[in-house]
């Protein structure tokens, strides 16, 4: 077998200790904690006092059942995809910080064999990820709907799989940024700072910018949160010339460009990790 291809015993083994460490289910727990927060309670809160929150759905219908996939897709270019970038970052940093690289590549040869299937249980990790926040937004849209006393209807089995496949890949695209952000620094701590101040800072002033000047303008649309947004527009409702949702206030970018970006940005994060730890020394 190629020294490149994962094994399926490598790949359990790196499944095994995403399981086991305590930080990785405390990041799942405050995705859904914050999804349910900023999709639901705050909304419905909106709702039944008629404050007209700026920035959150209060219709009803957005918090039913009919609705949840809108609802809880305009999260994933933001806080889930955040959440993301550090799960990524403490994935791979940690086995700097911890100096546990040298040794498990000594004990299983081959880094790209060693990578790949460390990307693989990510991968696998960010799907369990994506169903844990859509079923607990679909269950708290049936809380609300029993308790108004509204009807159950669900999207179709067509729109979940879109919105989960959408959530999927935008929190593939901030996890493997925080990956290539470990790598190149080695740890943890300059990673999340780099990673964190980006996510949150730059891309917000360069796009508020935007609007009068050009050159920042046509800069932010190559953004991850740019391209993450319009990913899910056509979820959310949100036309590609409107004001986005949540915080996001554009610009966006066709749906399909955006997926070929995301697309394209997942291979180069992935490929200059992997051009990374191939050619460097990993002491």
């Amino acid at each position: 077998m190629w020294r490149g291809i994962p094994t399926v015993g490598s790949l359990s083994a790196e499944l095994l200790l995403l399981r086991r460490r305590a930080a990785n289910w405390i990041l799942l727990a405050i995705a859904v904690l914050l999804t349910l927060f900023f999709a639901y309670v705050l909304p419905y809160y909106a709702y039944v006092s008629d404050s007209g929150a700026p920035g959150f759905r209060t219709e009803l219908s957005a918090l039913l059942p009919e609705g949840f996939v809108a609802t809880l897709a305009s999260g994933f270019p933001f806080y889930i995809g955040i959440l993301g970038l550090i799960l990524g970052v403490l994935v791979f940093g940690s086995e700097y910080g911890w100096a546990t690289l040298k040794t498990t590549l000594m004990q299983r040869p081959g880094r790209i064999r060693w990578l790949l299937a460390k990307l693989g249980a990510l991968a696998i990790a960010l799907v369990v990820a994506t169903v844990a926040v859509y079923a607990a937004g679909a269950l708290f849209s049936v809380g609300v709907t029993l308790w108004e006393g509204a009807a159950i209807s669900w999207p179709s089995a067509g729109e979940i799989l879109r919105g989960m496949g959408a959530g999927w890949l935008i929190l593939s695209l901030w996890t493997l940024l925080g990956v290539l952000l470990a790598v190149l620094s080695r740890g943890t701590a300059l990673a999340l700072g780099l990673g964190i101040m980006y996510g949150l800072v730059v891309e917000g002033l360069v796009s508020g910018f935007g609007n009068s000047i050009a050159l920042l303008h046509d800069l932010s649309l190559a953004f991850l949160r740019t391209n993450a947004y319009s990913l899910v527009a056509p979820l959310t409702g949100q036309s590609t010339d409107a004001g986005g949702p949540g915080a996001f206030s554009g610009p966006f970018v066709d749906p399909w460009q955006a997926l070929v970006v995301i697309a394209g940005y997942i291979v180069l994060f992935g490929g200059i990790s992997a051009l990374l730890l191939y050619r460097r020394d990993v002491t």
